[in-house]
């Protein structure tokens, strides 16, 4: 026992000195870069490509990064060869000790960062200098480029040619009785106006109208803020409130709908359940928009595999409308919104363009195409799967739109509003057609009903002006199921 004691004692001592020589060289190597540093202050020109404070600073990251793996091997094997629990334990203690000792903190990034800008400002004037001593810079070659990711199918849309103008004349409704428009979705702006995203410019989201901008905007920076405040709840909490919603969503039938519905709310108003024999319920504020996010994110999985069929209608209209109109959960109309718009933008309506930065992928993901299990692996889904799956999410939309009930106003303004975006947006292949063709499916009864002779006139249009502009750009199945809706409504 003495022997490996000794042994022990012997590696320990090696790996101190190591350390200790380092610590010693690195006291000189700071005082090498001080003087690198003052020489690249003094010299109007760079020494090189990559000049010398660079590359010291590259050699000295890797030289620390050498130590601390040392430094941190030495502290755990400690740990581990001990034979008393007191010096595991002080071991242990030094391993947070170290690594709290050199995580990076803000200010060490703010001061990388100002760094970075000085040598950038140094490096703009030796341009500067170089130009005026009639020198011509280099030309910059060899810049590497995303490379794109082929996928034969589908291949991103184009846009077709925008909608004649008579459309947009015809879509400016005179409403039934002198009301006051009511908003689409109330919002509260939050008390620090600068907790605001940055303002997105039109042409970076993708086109869409000014007016429908700024309301999306509006929401989606309050659905940001919810979910920033629930964020903060730790994974298992997460879990454990997920692990009951579930429960209730999973066993969600027409027969069992009231009294699920009823422990639903008695979960979101605060009162205790039993889940797996522990007693669980929200107990802040920031845990029950997580709730409600949870009962967003489920109702909208319901659609992953296809189109909203009347089982699904029969469940989840009712409880959408009920959670809205509760008094007590006035967040849910902004947070649900702020999920369909994301999985299914056209409903905002928006149609998201390419930007530079995106391969084919990229690009399809940001139209609303997900990755599906099939087999062992994950692939992106068909156009045909995505379309049937944008079907649904459209039909739960326009179903919305008609309940004249939150997340929207209780009239109709709203609902005209949104066809009149659709039908003056620039048409995409197919896409269009199933807005258009589901909205009519869902709505035109109603229209008809509240607008008369306007809405027929819009009809007419869609009829002679716009289904002549989508056809070539659109399948035979959709426009077969289009010109079979607008068969059967007025003329």
């Amino acid at each position: 026992m003495d022997k490996i004691h000794e042994n022990k004692l012997q590696h320990y001592k090696r790996i101190e000195d190591i350390i200790k020589n380092f610590e010693e060289s690195q006291a000189k190597e700071n005082k090498r870069m001080q003087a690198v540093h003052l020489k690249s202050k003094t010299h109007s020109k760079s020494i090189g490509p990559a000049n010398d404070l660079r590359k010291e600073r590259s050699h000295t990251v890797l030289r620390r990064c050498l130590y601390y793996l040392v430094r941190f091997m030495y502290i755990l094997e400690q740990q581990y060869q001990a034979d008393d629990d007191e010096t595991r334990m002080k071991a242990r203690e030094n391993v947070i000790e170290y690594i709290d000792q050199f995580r990076p903190t803000d200010d060490d990034e703010n001061l990388e960062e100002e760094e970075e800008e000085e040598e950038e400002e140094e490096e703009e004037e030796e341009e500067e200098n170089d130009h005026d001593d009639g020198e011509q810079p280099n030309p910059v070659s060899g810049l590497s480029q995303q490379q794109s990711i082929f996928l034969s199918n589908p291949q991103p849309p184009t846009p077709l040619p925008s909608p004649p103008k008579v459309v947009a004349s015809l879509l400016q409704p005179v409403v039934p009785s002198p009301s006051t428009v009511v908003s689409p979705v109330v919002i509260s702006s939050p008390s620090n106006p600068s907790q605001f995203p940055p303002s997105i410019p039109m042409n970076d989201l993708g086109d869409i109208k000014p007016d429908t901008l700024l309301t999306y905007k509006k929401l989606s920076s309050e659905a940001q803020q919810y979910e920033i405040r629930y964020s903060i709840v730790d994974l298992p909490r997460k879990k454990q409130l997920a692990s009951y919603i579930k429960g209730i969503m999973n066993k969600l039938r027409k027969e069992t709908f009231e009294l699920l519905t009823n422990e639903l709310f008695q979960f979101l108003y605060g009162q205790e359940k039993t889940v797996s024999n522990q007693a669980i319920c929200i107990k802040t504020e920031e845990e029950r928009l997580l709730c409600l996010s949870i009962v967003a994110t489920l109702i909208l999985a319901q659609l992953l595999g296809g189109d909203l069929n009347d089982i699904k209608t029969e469940i989840f209209l009712p409880l959408i409308s009920t959670i809205s109109k509760d008094s007590r959960h006035t967040e849910f109309g902004t947070i649900f919104l702020g999920r369909l718009y994301k999985k299914c933008p056209y409903t905002v309506p928006y149609y998201p363009i390419r930007q530079p930065h995106m391969n084919d992928k990229q690009y399809l993901e940001a139209l609303g195409y997900i990755e599906i299990q099939d087999g062992d692996q994950r692939r992106l889904e068909t156009e045909t799967e995505f379309l049937v799956r944008m079907n649904g999410l459209i039909r739960l939309f326009c179903k919305l739109l008609i309940t004249r009930g939150p997340p929207f106003d209780n009239k109709l303004e709203f609902a005209w509003r949104w066809f009149a975006d659709v039908l003056n947006l620039a048409p995409r292949p197919n896409i269009t057609s199933i807005l258009i063709r589901v909205f009519l499916e869902e709505a035109a009864e109603i229209m008809v009903k509240s607008y008369a002779n306007q809405f027929i006139k819009i009809l007419g249009v869609i009829r002679e002006k716009y289904i002549p502009r989508i056809e070539k750009e659109t399948s035979s199945d959709q426009m077969t199921r289009l010109r079979l809706k607008l068969d059967k409504l007025p003329k």
